[in-house]
């Protein structure tokens, strides 16, 4: 076991790998303006995503989105997201429509054929 604290652990984690961003490198780009330390900017949004959830979401999504550095990075995820939301329910839709729909010329027929024969 090493000699490392836990709190030089959780600083280590939260600094991830150099030049990579984490999530989208909005903690990143916000300690460097103003800064920081990269783990302490993380360390806030972690405290308050888990207090202020909705808030800091939004806030991080929006500071994605409107900083230079990070803009295109955001943008691609949300592309990305889109395409495999849309990928989702078309999923969702071929299966309903095997479960429920399937050939439709022959439900009617024998739904109909069913009603003449009472």
């Amino acid at each position: 076991m090493t000699g490392e604290t836990f709190f030089e652990s959780v600083k280590r984690n939260l600094n991830g790998e150099p030049g990579q961003p984490i999530v989208l490198g909005v903690c990143k780009t916000l300690a460097a303006r103003l800064n920081q330390e990269v783990w302490l900017i993380r360390l806030a949004a972690i405290v308050l995503g888990v207090v202020y959830t909705s808030f800091t979401l939004v806030a991080y999504v929006l500071l994605g989105l409107f900083m230079e550095e990070t803009s295109s990075r955001t943008k691609s995820l949300f592309e990305g997201l889109g395409i495999w939301f849309r990928e989702f329910l078309d999923k969702v839709g071929n299966r309903f429509g095997d479960i429920f729909g399937g050939d439709d010329s022959n439900h009617r027929n024998n739904y109909g054929n069913r009603d003449r024969n009472f």
